[in-house]
């Protein structure tokens, strides 16, 4: 590109906004509220209230769609829990838990102490010490002959935890022989690990035994089915947290778990399971109402986003163009960045190109070929999926004939094809963009 273009770094900067995906702190100034108004419908407030309410140790779920703001809501819900009094553990189980294969209760324990263990020294300057109930339960893993690391226990635990999150994290071979091995010793392993949750929420109290200890287990639903494993990682979620649901709850911890959408359809009864808490939702959020109109309070929320991230956005699109993108990705946060990345890199595209007047608006066209390459990521669709979309679109619901569907149900939702939404009440709509391909499938001949 012609560096002489007067443009590009406000191109770059526009861009460059767009791209960052960290989660937002509590106050940062990018922070859009977008369920607090209605504080009757605005889970995480839902569940902070239920957690510093409840008497004795507590499981919750939340659930929603990858990259719709769950990681930034988590940071809102620690501080919401802290300003109660409590104290909050937030771990980020991406870097502890390999996304794309089976997980069972063996690794996923391993993955959580280690996790624990790091944030433990890292947020509240708990050292690791020889003869503690951390070395015993790593003791516990030599004598069931798994091997961890060839370190001595004694000597540097810290460097065996983190080791071994990261293996867990990044060796497929590792974590299958970590399951094999423990499948038979779930039991010793369950009370090694729930003795050093004990162990570390004593430390946490300093003996006032009436404050709460809350652990915010993030980014489970990163999880995804892949290729060959698809299907046994969807099985093994299930199984993880209705099966062995029991295991999940932890001694001294209130605990909130992140969990993928299909869950819930393909465990009905696991609310029940994990102590009867109900279910919270995190929903994209409401670009478009049931009947398919657009919501402009929800619009308006979409504008406010980018307004924050990039107050002169209106140099380069206009407010039609920002609300047809906002619908066009339903609301879903990551899916609206990417085709206003794709807009501003059109306009950048089209300025090199030109031999005359450069455009300094991104164009319509631009904007339907990134609406088109992201139609174009979902296909192949088979007709069968075809007329089950169909009938999502029309009841606004699951549209289950029978348990059969689970599995279509399930990519579905892993896939993104199926957003949530919560005005009002739950409810489900194909993704935007996929609207008109059903349409067109429905008036073939």
């Amino acid at each position: 590109m012609n560096s002489t273009d007067e443009l590009l770094p406000q191109l770059k900067a526009f861009h460059t906004t767009l791209q960052n995906s960290k989660p937002l702190e509590s106050g940062d100034h990018l922070y859009v509220p977008i369920l607090q108004q209605n504080p009757a419908a605005d889970p995480i407030l839902q569940l902070s209230q239920r957690i510093d309410f409840a008497v004795s140790e507590s499981v919750n779920l939340l659930t929603g769609f990858r990259g719709n703001g769950k990681s930034t809501e988590l940071l809102r819900l620690k501080h919401l829990l802290e300003n109660q009094g409590h104290i909050v553990i937030l771990t980020n189980m991406q870097q502890y838990v390999l996304m794309t294969k089976p997980l069972e209760l063996a690794d996923f324990l391993l993955s959580l102490i280690a996790a624990l263990a790091d944030r433990a020294k890292q947020d509240f300057h708990i050292e690791s010490i020889k003869d503690s109930q951390l070395s015993r339960f790593w003791h516990f893993l030599t004598e069931t002959q798994v091997e961890i690391e060839q370190i001595e226990i004694e000597s540097d635990l810290d460097m065996v935890t983190a080791k071994v999150g990261m293996r867990l994290q990044r060796d497929a071979n590792f974590k299958r022989k970590v399951q094999e091995k423990l499948r038979g010793n779930l039991d010793g392993l369950v009370q090694n690990a729930h003795a050093y949750i004990l162990d570390l929420v004593k430390t946490l109290r300093k003996n006032d035994t009436n404050k709460k200890i809350v652990l915010l287990v993030d980014s489970l639903e990163q999880i995804r089915g892949v290729g060959d494993d698809a299907q046994s990682v969807y099985d093994s979620i299930v199984e993880l947290f209705s099966g062995q649901a029991a295991n999940l709850a932890l001694p001294g911890l209130h605990v909130v778990y992140t969990v993928p959408p299909f869950l819930i359809p393909r465990a009905p009864n696991i609310a029940r399971n994990l102590g009867g808490n109900p279910i919270c939702i995190w929903p994209n959020i409401h670009v478009r109402k049931k009947d398919g109109t657009e919501d402009p309070a929800g619009l308006d929320i979409m504008q406010e986003i980018i307004q924050r991230r990039y107050p002169e956005w209106q140099k380069f699109y206009t407010q039609d163009q920002l609300f047809r993108l906002a619908k066009e990705s339903g609301g879903d946060i990551r899916d609206f960045f990417r085709l206003m990345r794709e807009g501003l890199l059109g306009l950048s595209t089209a300025r090199t190109a030109s031999q005359g007047e450069k455009p300094d608006h991104v164009s319509d066209d631009t904007l339907n070929r990134a609406i088109v390459q992201l139609t174009n990521e979902f296909q192949p669709i088979p007709d069968q999926d075809k007329k089950y979309l169909q009938k999502i679109h029309g009841s606004k619901q699951h549209a289950l004939d029978g348990m059969d569907d689970l599995p279509t149900l399930t990519r579905f939702l892993d896939a993104n094809m199926i957003m949530n939404y919560l005005n009002g009440e739950p409810w489900y709509d194909v993704h935007p963009v996929l609207i008109k391909l059903l349409r067109s499938s429905d008036d073939a001949p």
